[in-house]
């Protein structure tokens, strides 16, 4: 089997390199053709020059591309190219969109199947992702080996969408975490009380989460962005707001993600402001293992204990 990877961002870029690693021919391509140009140098990977040479070279293909609009774009580009190909959707969008779009490439022999991720990009790096498969059992089975490829776990919970619903409700409960403590740093700071003090005390708590013991992990994502990204609050902002249209269209109201929606971008900038008013700091320690931030009571022994685990 061939494999395409269609959009390397941080994430793509990783996809792409394990899944050569794993020892498939893998072709790349992005509208940049610096990040073409990065991967084709190493083994296994052959950069193509535009969709459709990737697509007649791909017996299946990973889209890992920002929104809906993008991923539309990409599959009607492999649509015109009249070759049935097995479609995996990384991207996070909608359920419903994920299965409109299968039931339209179907009958071009396309198939389609969302195996959406979490993990990170450290994790990615290591091929170590959870998977969230959504599709029918032959054509996940199909492509079980690119899944293996770039996960530590794999989990296929439903049909076609279902991999889009999971990882919205991961995303949102992510995303949610990292509101809560943004709110609770705030209040504590109005009290007189340390970010410091605050996260200490929350991993001797039920409060603990994984938001709490990596604290500061997201304002070094904001302040470190590449130029031309798309900054990470308008990413996580899109997520909370399909997770809460993605529960409208399903019947169910999900009025706390309505509100992180409306108020995650005005939070995030008075966050911002308040770190530009400290001045120039010293970077946070980060993990020895994951790579990410360090609160205080791990410091010490420079990896977080699940990670020393």
């Amino acid at each position: 089997m061939k494999v395409g990877i269609i959009g390397l961002g941080n994430m793509g870029e990783q996809l792409a390199r394990a899944i050569a690693r794993a020892g498939f021919q893998t072709n790349v391509f992005d509208m940049r053709p610096e990040a073409i140009d990065r991967l084709a140098v190493e083994e296994n990977i052959v950069g193509t020059s535009s969709i459709k040479e990737l697509a007649l070279e791909s017996d299946a293909i990973g889209i890992v591309v920002l929104n809906e609009a993008q991923v539309t774009s990409v599959a009607d580009e492999i649509e015109a190219a009249g070759l049935a190909r097995t479609l995996i959707i990384h991207s996070t969008v909608s359920p419903a969109y994920v299965q409109q779009l299968a039931g339209r490439l179907l009958a071009s022999g396309i198939k389609v199947i969302d195996a959406t991720v979490a993990g990170g990009v450290a994790r990615a790096k290591k091929g170590q992702l959870t998977v969230m498969v959504g599709g029918d059992a032959d054509t996940v089975e199909s492509v079980s080996g690119v899944l293996d490829a770039i996960a530590r776990d794999v989990f296929v919970v439903g049909p076609v969408g279902a991999g889009s619903a999971m990882k919205l409700a991961v995303n949102f409960m992510t995303i949610s975490s990292m509101s809560l403590l943004m709110e609770a740093t705030e209040f504590v700071r109005a009290h007189g009380i340390s970010e410091d003090d605050l996260t200490s005390v929350l991993t001797t708590s039920s409060a603990d989460s994984k938001a709490v013991r990596t604290w500061g992990f997201h304002d070094r994502l904001r302040r470190e962005a590449a130029p031309g990204t798309t900054p990470s609050q308008l990413v996580m902002r899109k997520d909370v707001s399909s997770f809460a249209l993605a529960g409208a269209q399903a019947g169910v109201l999900l009025p706390l993600a309505a509100v992180a929606a409306e108020t995650l971008l005005p939070k995030v900038a008075e966050r911002d402001a308040y770190l530009e008013s400290l001045g120039e700091v010293a970077p946070i320690p980060r993990c020895g293992k994951c790579t990410l931030e360090l609160i205080p009571p791990f410091r010490q022994a420079g990896v977080h204990p699940e990670c020393a685990a």
